[in-house]
């Protein structure tokens, strides 16, 4: 009988803290496990075809990165990465070398007509972890024509 009362009681204090979390803490908590994270513009770089973005450009691109659509994420098996990292008949992708938390991290987003496949790589782990998932941000899809205005 103590046994469930505690443990009542113990839920009860639970679920009131967690319910009571201020917003600034809860968007933390959820940003560490979000797969696609937002970036900042003083800490990323962004090259394409191996030439730096002008600082306007970036901006646009930082801001159309944060604001895209997350679709759905994919599955990297081992043995795979390189698949993701230079996919056959794949645009030149759009590269932004930034920083996650205390994480170094290189976007890799390759953009097609009707989505944006983002793979992201971890520098500074011991086996460059990837993640890849797909986008949908109608100014980066058009990335090509932008980049050549």
């Amino acid at each position: 009988m103590v046994w469930v009362v505690s443990s009542l009681v113990v839920f009860s204090l639970l679920k009131l803290l967690v319910t009571s979390l201020p917003s600034g803490v809860v968007e933390r908590l959820l940003s560490r496990f979000a797969v696609h994270a937002k970036v900042t513009g003083d800490q990323t770089n962004i090259t394409f075809q191996g030439r730096p973005i002008g600082d306007q450009q970036k901006s646009e691109i930082i801001r159309h990165f944060n604001e895209a659509i997350f679709i759905e994420r994919y599955y990297i098996y081992p043995g795979d990465e390189k698949r993701f990292l230079q996919p056959n008949d794949g645009p030149t992708p759009l590269i932004m070398q930034t920083k996650l938390g205390k994480q170094d991290v290189t976007l890799y987003l390759f953009h097609y007509d009707d989505h944006v496949d983002v793979v992201r790589q971890y520098t500074h782990k011991p086996k460059k972890k990837l993640t890849a998932y797909r986008l949908r941000s109608e100014p980066l899809q058009t990335f090509h024509t932008m980049a050549h205005t």
